[in-house]
């Protein structure tokens, strides 16, 4: 019941119902005005046409008559032709004088004119300028139509000439486009109405598919989107930006999911090794030699742990899209220097020597690419924590800033076993995967991280793997206006 009073009441109180009350109110109100227009003009138009024929008629009378020889005392002859006439007018119908200047009726047609004598002024008609004058004439809603007409008799003396005329064409035209508008317009009405709400179904349709797709969006299926609208106008713009909204939300969850999925399957292994750890190193008596080999084991596993973690946070920040950081201009020979400084440390227990050089040739613009400092601080961390770890000891990492088919490379080079063509595309697609035959401990997801940052500065990493044993990690940056 409430699904079914919920869709009469869209259908009846929603978007479409008012677009098709505003379509239809506007139609109706211009169909009117124009109907008012053309029907005024049409009668207008008839009336002239009626006064013209009613001037014709009344000129055709005025041959008709006869004066005697003193030129008074007319007479109306009316030929057989003009007896059988009935449109527009009949002599049946038709009332007529014949009066002098003066205003003296000289000849009298018919009697009993309803609404009386026909108006007559002598002042104007003794204007020279005067020709004929029309007039409407009620009486008892009949309507008359009489005219004036100038004539001379016989001996050139002026008369008036008055005809008056039933003007009942007029009055039924006036009834007939009356009762068409009647009909007409009403049925225009309906017919647009239901035209408009056709149409408006397919306007709003778009607008229904995005309340359907966001009724249907849940946590679990993030991944649908609203279809796209081939147009340029408002709805458009509101699926694609509605569009942009679900990609921020699938992020911000898929971040999340990772996160979780990643905590809960690589922080186990650390984990159970220190619980283990610490039940063997209470399950009896031990050494000082043992509880020192145990410390350095614990110890591993908890900056390994402490690794793995600040790792998966910064792969959640990552993953959450570009709009968690703002990017600034950064000198990347000072981070090199200062990664190097804090990984000496780890290079001297193994005699390992850090090399670092910088190209001439470099400017300052190209030295300061746009980018966000903890990511590539991250970026360059990772790749030479790794160089220095399978590194053999006393050998050397170099560390190059050159110009090269970028504008800014970093080239970072390693003594070390490599990683073979395989294991290195493995890496690009998987987390947590590491090299072949990799004895050293470490989370797998440094590398993977690396080439993740690298995109979103629009960055390039590629390796190469040395001979007889060696890495070449090449980190282009293209120019600064493409960085971003």
């Amino acid at each position: 019941m409430y699904s079914i009073k919920s869709n009469k009441a869209k259908r009846f109180k929603g978007i479409r119902a008012r677009l098709t009350f505003v379509y239809s109110t506007l139609f109706g109100l211009f169909l009117c005005i124009f109907a008012y227009i053309i029907s005024g003009q049409y009668l207008n138009n008839a009336r002239e046409e009626f006064d013209k024929a009613l001037l014709n008629y009344t000129i055709d009378l005025t041959s008709e008559i006869y004066f005697e020889e003193e030129g008074m005392n007319p007479e109306l002859k009316i030929p057989e032709r003009e007896l059988r006439k009935r449109f527009p007018f009949t002599i049946g119908q038709t009332f007529f004088w014949v009066r002098t200047i003066d205003g003296k009726k000289i000849l009298e047609g018919q009697k009993g004119f309803p609404p009386g004598d026909i108006p007559y002024s002598s002042e104007i008609a003794l204007k020279a300028d005067y020709t004929h004058r029309y007039m409407t004439l009620t009486k008892n809603k009949d309507e008359f139509r009489a005219l004036n007409l100038k004539m001379t008799n016989s001996r050139g003396t002026p008369l008036i000439f008055q005809v008056a005329t039933p003007a009942n064409i007029l009055r039924d035209q006036a009834s007939s486009h009356f009762f068409v508008n009647l009909i007409t317009i009403p049925l225009l009405i309906l017919i647009a109405s239901i035209a408009s709400y056709i149409l408006a179904e397919n306007a709003i349709a778009p607008i229904q598919m995005v309340t359907d797709t966001a009724n249907n969006i849940a946590a679990k299926n993030l991944s649908l989107r609203v279809p796209e609208i081939d147009s340029q106008d408002e709805v458009a713009e509101l699926s694609k930006t509605f569009n942009t909204l679900l990609d921020r939300l699938e992020k911000s969850f898929k971040a999340q999911e990772n996160f979780v999925a990643n905590a809960s399957h690589q922080l186990n292994t650390p984990l159970a090794i220190i619980k283990g750890e610490l039940d063997v190193l209470e399950s009896k008596g031990r050494t000082m030699d043992d509880y020192n080999r145990f410390h350095k084991s614990l110890r591993e596993e908890l900056e390994r742990l402490i690794e793995l973690v600040k790792n998966m946070l910064l792969i959640s920040r990552v993953e959450s899209g570009l709009e968690s950081f703002v990017f600034h201009p950064v000198r990347v020979d000072e981070l090199l220097l200062a990664i190097t400084a804090r990984l000496s440390m780890k290079a001297r227990e193994k005699k390992i020597t850090l090399r670092f050089n910088i190209s001439e040739e470099l400017s300052s613009e190209n030295i300061e690419p746009m980018g966000e400092r903890q990511l590539l601080t991250c970026l360059f961390e990772n790749i030479l924590d790794n160089a220095i770890k399978y590194s053999p000891d006393e050998s050397t990492v170099a560390i190059d800033i050159r110009h090269g088919e970028n504008p800014l490379e970093v080239w970072i080079r390693d003594e070390g076993p490599g990683i073979d063509e395989l294991a290195y595309a493995n890496i690009q697609r998987y987390r947590f995967q590491r090299g072949d035959k990799n004895p050293l401990p470490g989370t797998g997801i440094g590398l993977s991280i690396a080439l993740q940052i690298a995109a979103y500065h629009g960055a390039l990493i590629s390796y190469r793997r040395l001979q007889p044993q060696g890495s070449l990690f090449v980190i282009g940056f293209p120019k600064q206006n493409t960085i971003i």
